[in-house]
């Protein structure tokens, strides 16, 4: 299996969809404050209602102004049902993203803006996550399958 195809490799539950609804994962979603997008907020909303009833936020770069984007979000996220812990930090995502999965075991899913920007970010580290049962899926590029 190509390196690619293993962080991109489906998450069990995601392919049944009757299984879903009795088996959802805390669920990480990791945003780089600087390409905030009302599609990237809208894909992940999506891709969190499917998959988790508990979800935690890491901003990276937050935007220096309040932003819309994110209260839109969350508020959505609250009307249906999910409950979520927000953290905001500034640096590198990769090693954001990391520190985050070494502080708050339990995370099984990683839900990123741009997987390649993660893959450039991490390097090896990155397929080492996978090897611990981490999984990763990207909201800006197509699903693999």
């Amino acid at each position: 299996m190509s390196y690619a195809a293993t962080l991109r490799m489906p998450f069990p539950a995601a392919e049944h969809k009757a299984e879903r609804i009795y088996e959802k994962f805390r669920v990480l979603l990791a945003l780089d404050g600087l390409r905030l997008t009302p599609e990237i907020l809208a894909a992940a909303l999506k891709q969190c209602v499917q998959l988790t009833d508990r979800l935690d936020i890491l901003l990276v770069n937050p935007p220096k102004a309040p932003t819309y984007l994110l209260g839109s979000l969350l508020l959505r996220l609250e009307h249906s049902g999910i409950d979520y812990r927000l953290a905001s930090t500034e640096g590198n995502l990769g090693d954001e993203v990391v520190d985050y999965l070494h502080r708050f075991l339990g995370i099984t899913l990683v839900i990123v803006d741009s997987l390649p920007s993660l893959e450039q970010a991490l390097g090896s580290s990155l397929l080492e996550l996978c090897r611990k049962g981490y999984r990763f899926i990207s909201l800006s590029e197509p699903s693999p399958g």
